[in-house]
């Protein structure tokens, strides 16, 4: 045991046995060692001799020591040898097999889309928006999503087995009211849409829209369409024109915009790749003006200059620092105060239900900031609903009941146009026979409200009939026929009144006319007398008519006298009446019974109007 701690006293034999040293063998290799110290063919009793004699003198030791040593080292270099050749065997394997493996990813995989600029995806995995450059790739099958407002996503297996590229052409969505059309007039429709808005400016850097996504459409459906590749140039024309106009004025950002616009679009237009170059070496020479410009549109958005006047207002400021330095932050601060301002301006007039100024407002964020696409969208869904409305506003049922809600909710005049459409068109029903009626009624127009009062009829469960009653006697009421009134309303009484029309309601209307009609009854009645007039110490005389009323006493012959109820006199004898006007007195000749009737006539006006009893 003392033996094994010790390396330096361990050997290695020719089949691999450890000996000790001092020459006891370790079991189970017992002669062995020996045997490897006796010289070719010499006979085993001289070697056993020899052994003796080398363990009794010292330079048998040293012979025996040295013996032993030399056959460790050789053993050693044998092992190191053995070790190295399996090293370098398995370097050549590895080498071999790193030369003829096939490799597990691609280098690079780029992913082009025409037009440029849309998501996209691998595997639901986003990688932004093309181009897409991807490296160290892992070949496989992936899901290839790629998406773009405007256009036809596109949903594909897709196999990555080498470095390259893959481009795919966007169909531009058409639009909904062309879609189920023959494709000759899809093609037409589509033209004039792209006809107006090239009119509007709308030409293409804001796509969506644009003359030349509907130039794009009309190319999806008849690729060699001369329209379409006409508007396409006119466009391009269009587009070189308005950044040739804007560099001038010192709008660079605008500028930038058209010829990001043109490259993503005209992938083989030079001029534009020269042009834009040629830009942003300006723009690099003017990054000392960002924070004059910043200045400046933080100004204009404290004075609520948002996008007008353009050229003094923050989005033209914000918009001309960003084209400098496209990662301000200050910059995009003020650019999407701008765009929510404005955006929630908008909102609030179609809130108001100014549905023309809000798609005004939404259409302009759409073009000021092409990446708001909530505007866009909101501009679609207010079209949409007007759309749905205008339809609505010609079908005759859809109006009917929008009558009958605007009825419900007191609007009456509103409603009369719908309830009118309703019955003409045969959506009629007693419920629009008397919300029609009565929209008339309470509008003033009673001639048209009475007619069709009169065409409801008696319904169990139903007290139109009752109301109709009621509503006739208001007609009679106000064209002055109280008698009438007061019958129709007795009429709906008895019938137990109605939800408009209440018994106590009916009882107010018709004590109010009979007792208008009692006190009417109790008053005296205008009397008129044939007289003539004596025109005293001339012994003259002329005739004329003597009236009373409820205004005084008048006399109109070839003199005119007029006196107050309150200052007239009246004095009486045989077949002449003496009358106190106010200021003078007058003799008429007349009939002593006249004379008396235009006497009580006169108590009894004077009795009813006199001060007191008012």
């Amino acid at each position: 045991m003392l033996g094994d701690s010790n390396p330096r006293q361990h050997s290695v034999d020719d089949d691999g046995g450890v000996r000790n040293g001092v020459g006891g063998s370790v079991p189970g290799t017992h002669g062995q060692g020996t045997a490897a110290t006796i010289a070719a063919g010499e006979p085993a009793s001289a070697a056993t001799h020899h052994k003796i004699d080398a363990q009794d003198t010292p330079d048998a030791e040293q012979a025996a020591s040295e013996g032993t040593t030399g056959a460790f080292t050789g053993k050693r270099w044998w092992l190191l040898a053995a070790v190295s050749a399996f090293l370098l065997t398995a370097l050549t394997i590895a080498g071999v097999y790193l030369v003829t493996k096939k490799p597990s990813t691609v280098d690079q995989l780029v992913i082009l889309t025409v037009p440029s600029g849309a998501h996209i995806s691998l595997d639901s995995k986003d990688y932004g928006h093309s181009p897409v450059k991807l490296e160290r790739l892992a070949i496989g099958t992936y899901t290839l999503t790629i998406s773009k407002e405007g256009f036809e996503s596109i949903v594909e297996p897709l196999t990555v087995v080498e470095s390259g590229s893959v481009e795919r052409k966007l169909k531009p969505v058409l639009p909904s009211e062309t879609v189920n059309l023959p494709a000759e007039e899809q093609i037409r429709q589509i033209q004039q849409l792209a006809e107006g808005a090239f009119a509007r400016g709308f030409y293409g850097p804001v796509y969506e829209g644009s003359a030349l996504q509907y130039a794009d459409m009309i190319g999806r459906l008849d690729s060699n369409n001369a329209f379409a590749l006409e508007m396409r140039e006119r466009v391009r024309n269009a587009a070189h024109q308005s950044a040739q106009a804007a560099i001038p004025r010192g709008d660079l950002a605008l500028a930038q915009d058209i010829y990001t616009f043109l490259i993503q679009n005209y992938p083989d237009d030079e001029d534009a790749r020269a042009a834009a170059a040629r830009l942003e070496a300006q723009l690099s020479a003017r990054r000392g003006e960002v924070r004059e410009l910043l200045r400046k549109a933080d100004e204009a958005l404290q004075a609520g200059r948002l996008a007008e006047p353009f050229r003094t207002s923050a989005y033209y400021y914000s918009k001309q620092a960003l084209a400098i330095d496209r990662q301000n932050d200050k910059a995009r601060q003020i650019r999407n105060q701008v765009r929510e301002t404005l955006a929630s301006a908008g909102d609030q007039a179609y809130a108001r239900g100014d549905i023309e100024a809000a798609i005004k407002q939404l259409e302009q964020v759409g073009q000021l900031f092409p990446e708001d696409k909530q505007s866009r969208i909101r501009v679609r869904e207010i079209q949409a609903n007007r759309a749905v409305e205008s339809a609505k506003a010609t079908d005759p049922n859809a109006r009917r009941l929008r009558g009958l809600a605007a009825y419900r909710r007191g609007n009456f005049e509103e409603a009369i146009p719908d309830l009118q459409n309703a019955v003409i068109t045969g959506q009629s029903s007693q419920a629009v026979v008397f919300a029609l009626a009565r929209s008339y009624l309470r509008t003033g127009h009673l001639d048209q409200a009475e007619p069709l009062f009169r065409q409801v009829k008696p319904v169990e469960g139903d007290d139109s009939y009752c109301s109709s009653l009621a509503a006739l006697g208001e007609i009679a009421f106000q064209r002055g026929d109280s008698a009438t009134a007061v019958e129709r309303w007795k009429e709906a009484r008895q019938l137990g009144g109605s939800a408009l029309y209440s018994v106590a309601m009916l009882d107010d209307k018709i004590e109010s006319v009979e007792k208008k009609q009692r006190e009417k009854a109790a008053e005296p009645s205008p009397l008129t007398l044939q007289v003539k007039h004596l025109h005293g110490l001339l012994g003259g005389s002329c005739s004329g008519t003597l009236t009373i009323n409820a205004t005084g006493v008048r006399y109109d012959g070839q003199h005119v006298f007029a006196s107050s109820l309150v200052g007239v006199r009246v004095g009486i004898t045989k077949d002449e009446m003496v009358i106190r006007f106010e200021g003078s007195s007058q003799k008429f000749r007349v009939a002593r019974a006249d004379a008396e009737r235009f006497h009580e006539a006169l108590a009894r006006y004077q009795q009813t109007y006199s001060p007191a009893r008012k």
